[in-house]
């Protein structure tokens, strides 16, 4: 499967979320990347987005869970997989489960 590529709607609503992600505004890109979600529910880069804006909330439960949802859309995208490992690692420890964390550490590679 091809690296995902945004159609022009849901690449306008990531890109206005990721400008809200760099003034800090979190929940703003929260709701541009609903939105994008909502055209193009089988991306995997957008869930990827939606968790890293779900860590910096500190919401790391979710953060954890839209990992898990963009690997599983993520094909053989191994660059994104282990974007998401990795970001998971950190969440992991936010959460005070160091085993968990240590575990998806290795997927990493």
């Amino acid at each position: 499967m091809p690296v995902a590529v945004e159609g022009k709607a849901a690449g306008a609503l990531l890109a206005s979320a990721r400008q809200n992600v760099r003034a800090g505004e979190f929940s703003q890109a929260e709701i541009m990347l609903e939105r994008a979600l909502r055209v193009e529910p089988r991306n995997a880069r957008l869930w990827h987005e939606m968790a890293q804006v779900k860590y910096s909330q500190k919401d790391y439960g979710q953060a954890v869970q839209f990992c898990i949802k963009s690997n599983s859309l993520a094909g053989k995208d191994y660059s994104l997989m282990q974007q998401n490992w990795l970001l998971m690692e950190k969440a992991y420890t936010e959460l005070g489960e160091p085993e968990k964390a240590q575990q998806v550490r290795i997927k990493a590679g």
